[in-house]
């Protein structure tokens, strides 16, 4: 895969649909791509609270780029 920031797309929905593919615990994802378990459930959410504070939050094209990596992976190794 070629990283191109053009196709970035930092929707929860877009998000939720990589990590359903990808068929691993979110926990298992976030170990992988260098993340904590909080952020892919922020991602997720696409927002958190703070102190009753609440925060957009987007993935990153470096993680949509990670994610999609896993997918890729995930596919190939069902095709085996």
């Amino acid at each position: 895969m070629t990283p191109n920031a053009e196709r970035y797309n930092p929707s929860t929905d877009y998000a939720d649909k990589l990590i359903s593919r990808i068929g691993q615990t979110p926990a298992w994802i976030a170990k992988r791509i260098g993340v904590t378990d909080k952020r892919i459930k922020y991602i997720l959410e696409g927002e958190r609270t703070v102190k009753g504070e609440t925060t957009a939050i987007q993935m990153t094209y470096p993680e949509q780029f990670a994610l999609e990596c896993l997918v890729a992976e995930a596919q190939a190794l069902k095709v085996r």
